[in-house]
């Protein structure tokens, strides 16, 4: 796999991380509830690891003499603003499914790159973990 190829791949993976919808909730905050305070710990350090894991990625993009692309936020999370955190938590579950199944991709890919792909796999699993969290959000009663 060309070195060109396996930055195409490794940026793919610093977009999702660095423009996910947790990450933009951080700067765009939902309307939380009372007693919704588990849940916005729960979503500051989800967004704080993507952040780290696309610092990282963008880390072994760069000492390869490549350059990162950290991505755009999809437009479609402007019609976000101002909305409960109820409803953005099952779009955030929605979303965090679809990267999940991108990520696996992007490690499949990486097969011949065993320390891009090491990473890609380290990221696939914080993604899982990250699903579980949301899930077990989706199950509190201060959410539902």
């Amino acid at each position: 796999m060309s070195e060109a190829t396996t930055n195409r791949l490794l940026n793919r993976l610093v977009a999702i991380h660095n423009r996910s919808l947790p990450v933009y909730l951080t700067y765009a905050a939902p309307a939380w509830h009372g007693g919704q305070e588990s849940a916005k710990e729960t979503m500051r350090l989800i967004a704080a690891d993507q952040r780290e894991t696309a610092d990282r990625l963008a880390a072994m993009i760069t000492a390869g003499g490549g350059v990162v692309d950290n991505g755009e936020f999809p437009i479609y999370y402007t019609g976000y603003h101002d909305l409960s955190f109820d409803f953005l938590l099952n779009e955030i579950i929605k979303e965090q499914k679809e990267d999940i199944t991108t990520i696996e991709a992007v490690v499949a890919r990486l097969t011949l790159v065993p320390m891009a792909k090491a990473l890609a796999e380290e990221t696939l699993g914080a993604a899982k973990g990250h699903l579980e969290s949301l899930n077990e959000l989706k199950g509190s009663p201060a959410v539902s």
